[in-house]
This record gives structure tokens, C-alpha cells and sequence, in this order.
């Protein structure tokens, strides 16, 4: 049967969310229309329908950039690890024709999607595969310490041992803190935080008031050090951001941070931690020492037009250009 994408209303977005597996915190309604003010982008609720009954989702983002017209989903650079379709097996090679097809008709030059992890990837040769960690929490609390590697215990262990203090931040006003750490710690790489101030605020009001959103600050000598923000969704907690002062590292404060979301997250029911990303060598080393399983997912980065694969071979000039914005920010006075 025929599959097409549809339009559909907002207000029923999260109702039929309800109903598909393989929804993340980044398909809700909130967390689309967050990314569609804070990026200057047009999200489109696309249905994916078969024979005329909707099985799917496919959230989408018209953006202009740089003269380049992106058709996403989402866009990379967006702080949102997974989107894509959601829809049965069967039906996600067509509900990809359809996406690129679409995308076309509307003029655009570049198309991008990020699958979630467990989509079947192998009849899309085109798709690059990344890497996340997720640890099972099902065990409990003493399962999954056991789990840890020596040298994570031993830096849980040695953040106590220096009077490390991890809390629950419950004052928005804390993201003013939070920032300062981010802009302290990115000037060290020559670059701006990638996720910009009021992105921050707007998830807070968003999804704090629903339990989706949770903010843990590590703190020694009265001071914080590290904080961290977490998603929490189904039966799943997301690392999403995190900052810390590099002086600070010799306490392990960040070994603490995701230890004490991992207890809270036992206790409170959760049954997975996804890790967000195992992309980058040092990271993923971290992470690693938690004992999760590597799992894999992938990534269409597709241009449409000439233009679409102009932009792609200028891709590879991006650090460089981050680095010459962030010189050319902080070399301009202040007024």
C-alpha cells in the first residue's frame, strides 16, 4: 500500500505519541516547539500514513541557513540525539522516500535525520552509524554498582572522600550559574556553548513542572563544580547536558553527578539509562567506566540540490569557523 506524509494538527501530537514505541523525550510536542523557537525553524507534524490510516509519526523542521534551505529532522548542532520516524518496520523504507520526496517538493537543498536507536537500519546504505551507551537499571541499585569498573567506583568513592556534594537544583535561577560553567569550560576549546542560554529556560518551564526535566549540581567547599541536566521519559533517563570546572576534575565530581541520577533513577522506577553519545573518543572512554552496553543508531545527511552538496563539502570547515567566531565575539568591545 501506498505510504504518504501528512500534516497534522499539534494539539493531537502527543495523544497519538502515546501509542508508538521507540518515542524519546525529543518527539514530544514541548520539545519540538522548543527547537522551533529557539532555532528559527518551522517544525512540521508530519503523519505517516498507509492506506489512508495514520501508522507513524515523521517530526520535521523547514530552516533556512546560510542560504541553504535544511529539510530535518532534526538539524545537526541542535542538541536533540534522536528524532526521525517512528512507524512499523515495514513501513520506514517508503516513509523515507516519502521524507526525501517531500523534501524536494518543497524546494529544499539538504536533508538530515537522526534515527533513534533500534531502528532497523540495514536497507538504508546511506546512513552513518553513531554510538550511544545505555545501562539497564533493572537489577537495582547494588546490580548496577557492581556493574560499575573498578576505576568508577573508586572515583565515586574518592568524590565523598573530598566532600563532593551532589543536590537537586529546584531553582531555575541556577541556569545563570550553569551558563557561566559552560561559557568557563567551552573558552578552553575556542568556542561558544553549542546550546543556546534561553534553550535552558525554556525546557525548565516546559518540562520541569511535569517531572521531565531534572537538574543535579555537584558541590564542594560551598561551591559548584559540575552540574548536570537530565530528561526522563517512559521508562527511560537521558543525559542531556553537562558542565564542570576543569581545576575541579581531580575530585571526580562527574562520576558522582551521573552515580547519584543512576541511584535516583532505581529508586524512582526508571529501567534504562541512555548516555546520550559514545561519539567522541574521551567521552566515551568516561562513560565506559559506567559498564553500560554500546548500542548503535544512525544518521542521513543527504543533500538534495547542487547547492545541498556545496554545503555538505563545506562542512569540513566548521571547527575552524566556531573557533573564528568565538575569537571574533570575544575580541568585540562591549557596549
Amino acid at each position: 500500500m501506498v505510504v504518504e506524509l501528512r500534516e497534522l494538527s499539534r494539539g493531537g501530537w502527543d495523544g497519538y505519541l502515546e501509542r508508538l514505541p521507540g518515542a524519546t523525550p525529543f518527539h514530544t510536542r514541548d520539545w519540538l516547539e522548543c527547537l522551533e523557537e529557539a532555532r528559527n525553524a518551522r517544525w512540521i507534524p508530519l503523519g505517516i500514513f498507509q492506506g489512508g490510516e495514520l501508522v507513524g509519526l515523521f517530526p520535521t523542521f523547514q530552516v533556512r541557513k546560510h542560504g541553504i534551505r535544511f529539510w530535518a529532522s532534526p538539524l545537526a548542532g541542535w542538541a536533540t540525539s534522536y528524532l526521525g520516524p517512528l512507524c512499523p518496520p515495514n513501513v520506514l523504507k517508503e516513509a523515507l522516500r516519502a521524507f526525501l520526496k517531500l523534501g524536494r517538493d518543497q524546494g529544499a537543498d539538504y536533508a538530515e535525520v537522526l534515527f533513534h536507536p533500534g531502528v532497523a537500519l540495514e536497507a538504508f546504505p546511506q546512513v552513518a552509524l553513531r554510538r550511544t551507551y545505555i545501562l539497564p537499571l533493572d537489577g537495582g541499585r547494588d546490580s548496577v554498582w557492581k556493574g560499575l569498573k573498578r576505576e568508577c567506583r573508586n572515583r565515586v568513592r574518592k568524590a565523598l572522600k573530598e566532600g563532593v556534594w551532589v543536590e537537586e537544583v529546584k531553582d531555575p535561577g541556577f541556569i545563570d550559574v550553569y551558563w557561566e560553567m559552560a561559557e568557563q569550560m567551552y573558552s578552553g576549546l575556542r568556542r561558544l556553548p553549542p546550546i543556546p542560554k534561553d534553550v535552558f529556560r525554556w525546557l525548565w518551564e516546559r518540562l520541569y513542572p511535569k517531572g521531565r526535566l531534572k537538574l543535579l549540581a555537584a558541590e564542594h567547599l560551598g561551591r559548584p563544580v559540575a552540574a548536570a541536566f537530565f530528561l526522563l521519559y517512559r521508562d527511560t533517563a537521558y543525559f542531556w547536558d553537562g558542565v564542570s570546572k576543569r581545576e575541579t576534575h581531580p575530585l571526580a565530581p562527574n562520576n558522582l553527578l551521573h552515580w547519584t541520577l543512576i541511584e535516583q533513577a532505581v529508586a524512582e522506577g526508571f529501567r534504562r539509562y541512555d548516555m546520550l553519545g559514545a561519539n567522541i573518543p574521551g567521552v566515551a572512554r568516561f562513560k565506559a567506566t559506567f559498564g553500560p552496553h554500546l548500542v548503535l543508531y544512525g544518521s542521513l545527511s543527504l543533500p538534495l540540490t547542487f547547492k545541498g552538496r556545496v554545503e555538505k563539502d563545506l562542512r569540513r570547515w566548521m571547527p575552524l569557523v566556531q573557533r573564528f567566531r568565538y575569537t571574533l565575539r570575544r575580541s568585540t568591545p562591549c557596549s
